[in-house]
Parts: structure tokens; sequence; C-alpha cells
């Protein structure tokens, strides 16, 4: 019989062990702005599809539904809060904390971004995986140098994902979407508001030198 201690407390939840140790599982992040999911549809198609491509059981959106309405009720008082759906091996999790959007000066201001030695993996860069230390660690080396996202490489060398965000970039009247990451669905949302208003919209796979990092 195994026995697990949880900051030193017993932990006796079945968790299968892919799941808790190898990180075998998919996961999905959304906001919820005065009780309304943003993009929920979008978000658990892309779960679903995640779990069945890594062969993990889906449990169905309706598990998630309810799970939302629960946690809805519990953050109620708040504006905006974050949810976390994740699935692994005869098991999900739902997720529900306060989140706080970025402060006024980054969007007005911008952010610094650094380029990380970090690489994303070149089978499972594009699912959403519980497998995340590449991205944590490429976070931590940015926080390192003072900047506020760290970007990852393939294995040939491209620039294709940021340890928390799904980067694009505006250069010459084109917002270029950069590929090889992840699925980033608020990355296509802005491609789309992009198209509506007349802009190009480009895919591309750009080299470190290739971008303006400062």
């Amino acid at each position: 019989m195994r026995q697990v201690l949880l900051k030193g407390e017993p932990f006796r939840k079945p968790l299968p062990e892919g799941f808790l140790y190898h990180g075998m599982s998919v996961f999905t992040t959304l906001r919820v702005e005065r009780g309304r999911p943003l993009w929920l549809e979008e978000h658990l198609f892309r779960l679903r599809r995640h779990a069945l491509a890594l062969g993990l059981p889906y449990p169905g959106d309706g598990v998630f539904l309810k799970d939302l309405e629960a946690l809805a009720k519990e953050f109620a008082h708040l504006p905006c809060f974050r949810l976390r759906f994740t699935v692994g091996e005869g098991v999900w999790l739902s997720e529900a904390r306060p989140y706080t959007p970025p402060p006024l000066a980054a969007y007005e201001e911008g952010v610094k971004v650094a380029l990380t030695p970090y690489r994303v993996h070149p089978d499972l860069a594009r699912f959403k995986t519980g497998n995340y230390l590449p991205y944590r660690l490429a976070l931590k080396e940015a926080e390192g140098q003072g900047a506020c996202e760290g970007l990852l490489q393939d294995g040939e060398g491209y620039v294709v994902d940021g340890s928390r965000t799904s980067p694009l970039l505006y250069r010459d009247g084109a917002l270029l979407l950069l590929e090889g990451g992840l699925e980033g669905i608020t990355r296509e949302k802005v491609a789309q508001a992009a198209r509506e208003l007349g802009l190009r919209v480009e895919r591309v796979r750009l080299y470190p030198w290739e971008l303006p990092l400062a």
C-alpha cells in the first residue's frame, strides 16, 4: 500500500501514479469574468482533443460544467477569477483561484521579454500537458533577467513559444503568429479580431535574431 504525505499530512486520494509523478495529464486555463467563462467551448474542445491524442479518457464536458457551476458560486463575490480544468488517467480536477489582470502600464509601456536556452518537447509542444518543466524553467530564467516572459525554442532553433503566453509579433502592418508551440486559444482569437480589422495575419517560423528582443 502506498502512503503519500502532502505538506506533512496524509494524502489518501487515489490519484494515478502517472498523474502524480510523470505529468501524464492535460489541462486548460481560462478566465471567468462576472460569472461568464471566456471561450469555454473552445477550451473544452481543445482539452478533449489533447486528452484523446495522449490516450487519456475524457470524462465529458458535463463534469466540468458542473464543477464550473459550483466554483462560480464560491467565487461569485469576485469580478474575475481563473479556472483550470485537468484530465489525467481516470481522474479530473477543477480548480479556481482569484485572478488579477496585468497592470495598465504593461499594456501601455510593454514588458521585457527574454530568450531562454530551454526547448519545447519535439513531440508534445502543441499539447497543453502536465509535463510543464521546460516552461517553468524558462519563466524562472526570464525572471532572473528581470523579464516578464521567457521564450522557448524548438530543436531547430526557431522561437516557438512563451513560458506563459502564446507569442505573436506585429511588424510592417502584419500580425505574425509563431509556429511550433502550443495551440493558443487567446492568440487565435486575437488573430481573428485582427483579420476582422483588415490586418494581414501570417504564420511564421523565426530565429532569435529575427526578433526585436530588448
